[in-house]
């Protein structure tokens, strides 16, 4: 703007603030030239009655420079500024002051931007880091739309969305944003007044807020608190955190994000710096070392089960409280047959007879036998039959 009211100098505007713009359109004899500054083209401020798009369009003179396809629908035609209530239509005033601020973010960065461009259909397309920056409101294919940009050129799409308070109520365009932002990399964007950030703007509605807003990026910004010693949420101004995606300072990547709220991890897709990065792995390292070295002294601190030893087949349980002994006599009445001689005594290899007569057989006792029926009672073996008959045979 070359003669701007209170201003000694040219003015740089653009159609996307909503102050310029209504300067520049309700005022056509205000003159506005190419931002080139060797190029004398005069501009016009123009807005379409149907779609509300609004742009500048070539006065005198006539080039190329900055040069952007718009299109414009059938039976849409160019609408007087007399006409006009409010200073550019009720609907999409918010989406083209984004645009606008975005593009004047870029340039204020030193990046080159370009507004609407053709080839991708982005809001501002950053053609030195083949980034689009796309501001939307309402629910879309995303997946598919990102794609798209990416054929034509754009290497990576930023979506961002309208800041949702806490307490927004769960739609299913809310549920489609947080998708977005929680899982693939979308900002959530505030405009609050620089003075007073918990202040929340419409310049769009209200010109006179265009001077104290700013944009602060969130939901999927993360930083490394070094208290919690992990990554966390954070808003951040917009403006930094562009300057650090187009340097490459900052990247997406999935990382585990610990949730100040709740105090859980989660593994999410966020923005975050390289070197906060690094410090977030560092500190989970120190956390698994510690845990480990803390979970070995644990174990050492525990006193060993004690394990009783068990000798001959005999059960501690048993040691402890040996089972009664039973003394059971089998005589000759008790089974049929005449009573054996004692037989003779054997040479023990050193036992004593005691201890001899301990590894022998059982004696069953006749008088507890006949106090209780025999139950499945096995009949005497043929060689204890002809031993009893040769003992008694061999008797005197």
């Amino acid at each position: 703007m070359l003669d701007p009211p209170g201003s000694a100098g040219p003015v740089e505007v653009c159609v996307h603030h909503q102050s310029d713009w209504e300067l520049i359109y309700r005022n056509p004899a205000i003159r506005v030239k190419c931002l080139v500054t060797s190029c004398d083209t005069l501009l016009t401020a123009k807005r379409m009655s149907r779609s509300g798009l609004r742009f500048l369009a070539v006065r005198t003179g006539g080039c190329s420079h900055n040069l952007v396809e718009m299109r414009v629908g059938r039976g849409d035609v160019e609408q007087n500024p007399s006409d006009l209530v409010g200073g550019g239509g009720p609907e999409g005033d918010e989406h083209r002051w984004m645009k606008g601020r975005l593009f004047s973010i870029a340039r204020s960065l030193g990046a080159e931007a370009v507004v609407e461009h053709s080839l991708t259909r982005a809001d501002v397309f950053l053609p030195d880091h083949d980034l689009v920056l796309e501001y939307q409101r309402w629910c879309t294919d995303f997946r598919a739309r990102t794609a798209q940009r990416s054929s034509t050129g754009a290497a990576r799409t930023v979506w961002m969305f309208p800041w949702q308070p806490p307490d927004a109520r769960r739609t299913r365009t809310l549920q489609s944003f947080n998708n977005e932002v929680f899982e693939h990399g979308g900002i959530y964007v505030a405009v609050r007044n620089k003075d007073n950030p918990s202040e929340l703007q419409k310049p769009w509605e209200d010109a006179s807020q265009d001077r104290t807003a700013r944009l602060y990026a969130s939901g999927s910004i993360a930083v490394f608190d070094a208290d919690r010693a992990a990554l966390v949420r954070k808003q951040l101004s917009l403006a930094t955190v562009l300057a650090e995606i187009m340097s490459g300072e900052r990247v997406l990547t999935h990382a585990v994000v610990l949730t100040k709220s709740s105090g859980r991890r989660t593994r999410k897709r966020v923005w975050v710096l390289r070197d906060d990065l690094a410090h977030a792995e560092a500190a989970r390292e120190k956390r698994r070392r510690a845990l480990c070295e803390a979970q070995v002294t644990k174990q050492q601190a525990e006193p060993p089960i004690e394990q009783a030893v068990q000798t001959d087949g005999v059960s501690a349980a048993e040691q402890r409280h040996p089972p009664p002994r039973v003394d059971v006599q089998v005589s000759a009445t008790s089974v049929g047959l005449p009573a054996s001689p004692p037989a003779a005594e054997t040479p023990n290899d050193g036992c004593s007879a005691s201890e001899g007569a301990a590894g022998e057989a059982l004696t069953v006792n006749s008088t507890n036998l006949a106090a209780r029926p025999p139950t499945n009672q096995r009949p005497t073996t043929r060689g204890t039959w002809w031993k009893s008959i040769a003992d008694w045979l061999r008797r005197p």
